[in-house]
């Protein structure tokens, strides 16, 4: 079935998005490759947080400059995900070393299969794991809104000469206002279709409300949901100044 998936998915990209689908479709493999490297990695004992850090910059390297080309637009878009990614890095850690999140959480420890047949003492530390995934979880999205916003503000500013830095600016915070919320939207949904399992769980295990929202399954993935939207948010003036600025140096 996911192979039946996975084919309709690359049919659909190849007639409906054409060229453009074809060089998305290749993007999709090197994003999956890089993944898949950086797991590998990992699991060999190399510093997560290392590994990351080169991974998000492939990652985001081939989901803007493979797709798009080398341009304004995408180099605004790598410079503005850049910062803001940065500045969520230390945010993550302070939060994520404070809590104590990282590891498995408590529904994942009462597992049969995890305490019978599988050896939980993997050498790795598991809060450097924890701040990976979030940054890593938090990066689509930053990319997507970064980008939607260089380029609007782009094409306004080619057809629009006569507008200073400032309009530009402004102009891309007007967009950012647009799509800002559809896309807290999505990171919402996301989350909740992925725990409607869970939250079964938790209504037929009569888990109490002081034990969910004290629980470290809950943080995890609320987590990684507050912060995507705190850094789709702080994106959006980056982006607006990141492009202001580079259509001003271009001219």
């Amino acid at each position: 079935m996911l192979g039946i998936l996975a084919l309709i998915l690359l049919v659909l990209l190849l007639v409906i998005g054409g060229d453009r689908g074809a060089i998305s479709v290749m993007a999709l493999a090197g994003n999956i490759i890089l993944l898949s490297l950086t797991i590998v990695l990992m699991a060999a004992g190399f510093p997560p947080l290392l590994i990351t850090f080169l991974a998000s910059i492939a990652i985001s390297y081939v989901t803007l400059v493979s797709q798009n080309g080398r341009n304004v637009k995408t180099g605004a878009a790598f410079l503005a995900a850049g910062l803001v990614m940065l500045v969520l890095f230390f945010i993550i850690y302070t939060v994520v070393w404070s809590s104590e999140s990282g590891g498995l959480n408590e529904i994942q420890a009462m597992q049969e299969d995890v305490m019978y047949y599988f050896n939980v003492d993997i050498h790795i530390n598991m809060l450097h794991i924890a701040v990976c995934m979030t940054l890593l979880s938090t990066l689509g999205a930053v990319l997507d809104t970064a980008l939607s916003v260089t380029s609007s503000v782009y094409e306004v500013g080619i057809h629009k000469q006569s507008l200073s830095r400032k309009e530009l600016f402004y102009s891309g915070m007007q967009i950012g206002k647009e799509i800002i919320g559809t896309t807290i939207n999505t990171l919402l949904f996301a989350y909740l279709g992925e725990s409607i399992l869970l939250f079964a769980y938790l209504k037929i295990g009569k888990f109490t409300i002081e034990t969910i929202i004290n629980s470290k399954f809950l943080f995890q993935d609320v987590a990684v949901m507050l912060f995507g939207g705190i850094a789709c948010l702080l994106v959006v003036p980056a982006a607006s100044v990141c492009i202001a600025e580079s259509i001003h140096m271009r001219r």
